[in-house]
């Protein structure tokens, strides 16, 4: 009935809902962080972007050193993701959380790309610790910057849309396109040869490239393993599992898509019943419209309402 869909009922929120009362999305509530966390560094510890770092606040007690962990891990984990080493730093990461945020959040939901930001931070940690235990001439030192997450989105947005082609400007100039499976591969070849090139270099760049890959990893890992099964939010009771539908068309001969990672199921809407077809599609859309306006839907999501139309 649709007298108990959440826009009917009285005291559900207007569709005219003013833009300042809606939730933010993710990726800016990530973005805002690392610039505030960015401005408190300049005026509170600017030491800690030049040359004074090792006695600065970030890096005695909230940047991670590899080789000099202490019972401050389990925070400095966190924290180092939200600091960084200078402009350009901060500047390249976010873009990143920008560009890449914007276009993933749809996919995966707004607590689902917090989670899986901290979850590539994390594993990246881990691969750069790793490295720095195996080889401490060259992956040893401090750590700071929200890149092995960022890379996590690259890792995550590549493996669920392999076939979307994006525009990027190389050398900041040359403008070209390329599909995200081809970026995720590329992404993946420059962080490893990055690491070759640093075991050989007399010194290191000071460049966390394990960290890199690491989050490149775990963004793949979490659409071959997480996003079918309930994404991250699976492990908090209470939260909503996160839902996915591909609208990824794969193309290409049938053996090639039998090597492309498993993705979840595409939901083919003549292959439900109508009541069913509401439930698992429909519902959702209208509850987000009565949230966060008709202006929030993508394009797959109109789609699926001029579908629903047509079914009844």
């Amino acid at each position: 009935m649709l007298d108990d869909r959440p826009y009917m009922r009285p005291e559900g929120p207007s569709f005219g809902s003013s833009p300042m009362r809606q939730p933010w999305s993710g990726w800016a509530i990530l973005l805002t962080i690392n610039v505030v966390v960015f401005i408190l560094q300049v005026i509170v510890d600017p030491g800690s972007l030049d040359g004074r770092f090792g006695k600065s606040i970030v890096g005695q007690w909230l940047a991670l050193d590899p080789m000099k962990l202490t019972w401050l891990l389990p925070m400095q984990l966190i924290t180092f993701q939200f600091l960084h080493g200078g402009m350009f730093h901060i500047l390249m990461n976010a873009l990143g959380l920008f560009f890449i945020g914007r276009a993933l959040e749809p996919a995966i939901g707004r607590r689902e790309i917090i989670g899986l930001y901290l979850a590539s931070g994390v594993v990246g940690a881990f691969f750069q610790i790793a490295l720095a235990f195996a080889l401490p001439a060259h992956f040893a030192g401090p750590m700071v910057g929200a890149s092995g997450a960022v890379f996590g989105f690259i890792g995550v947005l590549s493996r669920l849309f392999p076939q979307r082609e994006m525009y990027l400007l190389l050398f900041f100039v040359l403008p070209i396109r390329l599909k995200l499976n081809w970026i995720f591969w590329g992404s993946f070849a420059i962080a490893v040869l990055s690491i070759v090139i640093e075991v050989r270099a007399d010194a290191g760049d000071r460049t966390a490239h394990a960290a890199h890959l690491g989050g490149l990893l775990f963004g793949a890992f979490y659409v071959a393993a997480l996003v079918r099964n309930g994404g991250l939010m699976r492990f908090l009771p209470g939260l909503p599992k996160v839902r996915f539908v591909s609208d990824d068309s794969a193309k290409g001969t049938g053996a090639r898509q039998r090597r492309e990672w498993r993705k979840p199921k595409v939901v083919d809407t003549d292959e439900v019943t109508n009541e069913e077809f509401i439930s698992r599609e429909v519902d959702p859309i209208l509850d987000k419209i009565s949230k966060q306006g008709i202006h929030s839907l993508t394009e797959r999501e109109r789609k699926i309402l001029e579908k629903a139309r047509s079914k009844m």
